[in-house]
């Protein structure tokens, strides 16, 4: 009784009643963040991804991904595989400097113009300083030097490298290997060597945790080629299965070339404007397209010369200036699409490029593609640069019929969109 009549003294003076009222105040505001807390934990709980909410980051890896992750999230690893020297590399590098510089002579008289810097131009002026300077003193050995050790490290933007890129801006190397497990999922799911996963139906959210090295298994099975990437000629970063690695370029390639393989129905010739490295012409070599013409600026076709030569071999890569024959990979600088014969490729195919390039390139491209193709144009690109996308461009040319377009299977945000040739068949 005394401890109560005391406490109401002390609840008179007005600072203590203030005191102990402020009190009462956290302690009922506690208890109602903590309720709110819980709410949340079950609502993220049964969100799509619960496993990636345990920092913001999380969401910087979801919007890559085409499946949930659920806990535990699924045991992967990043590793790398530095490049290795070998005894070609001279040889390649001398035939990489032969082609560059022949292709610098001649550019000025081509009937193509690039109208100022496109995102690429200024991309390699910027970024690749080293290797230009490199380049023009025409020291073989000192280029190969350069190359074996390009891509070491993280590079904003994608295409020419294999080390991890721009792709990801969460550089968790788990959160890394994680999206690249989600894009083989996606291209098992693509070539239905996996069921497709249905959010409405089920299952949901169980491919993820599939076996790795039976995935892999059953790909190859179904295409009747190993997938395994060539590792030790550039640095690579990789999603690490048995001795393995798979960067997300080399899912991407991987698909890309399976659709060129099943739309060429007349086992005819490709032509490919962009290329990047040649991921895409190495994996379609695999699949049985020997004749196919790569077309790029002159220092990407260094570079995808470069990995193509290692990857495929000396003898069945061709360099501007070099003697062509049929059934090799030809990798020529851009405005030869201008000297190719009429109606000379079954397919002609462009990814992740046509909207980052000068619009009078693509217009001429667009006009030439009409000229050299007999069947089919497959665009696969974003449209982050609307009005200017592919379907804009193509709107705008006659003799392009669609035949689909439709979300890309291996990378969120892309459109695969394929066109026949209208005016010749």
């Amino acid at each position: 009784m005394f401890n109560n009549a005391f406490k109401k003294i002390l609840y008179r003076i007005p600072s203590v009643r203030h005191y102990v009222d402020q009190v009462h105040h956290t302690r009922e505001s506690a208890a109602g963040l903590e309720e709110e807390i819980t709410r949340l934990n079950e609502v993220i709980n049964k969100s799509r991804s619960p496993a990636l909410f345990h920092s913001i980051d999380g969401f910087l890896t979801e919007r890559l991904l085409a499946h949930p992750a659920n806990n535990p999230l699924p045991e992967v690893s990043l590793s790398s595989c530095p490049a290795k020297d070998n005894s070609d590399r001279i040889i390649v590098a001398e035939r990489l400097l032969d082609a560059y510089h022949k292709s610098l002579e001649d550019e000025i008289m081509s009937s193509i113009r690039r109208e100022g810097e496109d995102g690429w131009s200024q991309l390699i002026r910027r970024e690749l300083p080293e290797l230009m300077a490199i380049v023009d003193k025409r020291n073989a050995e000192e280029l190969a030097n350069y190359l074996m050790n390009f891509g070491q490290s993280f590079v904003w933007f994608g295409g020419i490298t294999t080390c991890v890129d721009g792709y990801n801006k969460n550089l968790d190397p788990k959160q890394i290997a994680l999206t690249y497990l989600d894009k083989l999922i996606c291209l098992g799911e693509s070539l239905g060597v996996l069921p497709y996963e249905s959010p409405e139906h089920g299952p949901w959210g169980e491919h993820l945790h599939v076996n790795l090295n039976e995935l892999v298994g059953k790909i190859e099975q179904h295409l009747d080629i190993s997938i395994a990437p060539p590792l030790g000629i550039i640095h690579t970063d990789g999603l690490q299965i048995g001795d393995d690695l798979y960067h997300y370029r080399h899912i991407n390639g991987l698909y890309c070339a399976t659709r060129i393989s099943e739309l060429r129905a007349n086992k005819g010739r490709i032509c490919e404007f962009g290329g990047g490295l040649g991921i895409t012409t190495m994996y379609a070599h695999r699949l049985g397209v020997t004749d196919y013409t790569m077309l790029d600026l002159p220092i990407t076709c260094l570079l995808a010369g470069h990995y193509l030569l290692h990857a495929v071999g000396l003898d069945s890569v061709r360099l501007y200036g070099e003697e062509m024959d049929d059934n090799v990979i030809k990798i020529l600088p851009f405005w030869e699409c201008m000297n190719l014969p009429d109606q000379n490729y079954e397919i002609s195919i462009n990814q992740d490029s046509f909207p980052e390039i000068a619009d009078n390139l693509i217009d001429e491209y667009l006009s030439q593609i009409k000229r050299i193709t007999t069947h089919n144009f497959l665009s696969i690109n974003h449209e982050c640069f609307h009005p200017r996308t592919v379907n804009n461009f193509i709107g705008h040319s006659s003799g392009y019929q669609k035949v689909y377009r439709s979300k890309y299977w291996v990378r969120e945000g892309y459109l695969e969109e394929l066109y026949r040739i209208s005016n010749n068949n």
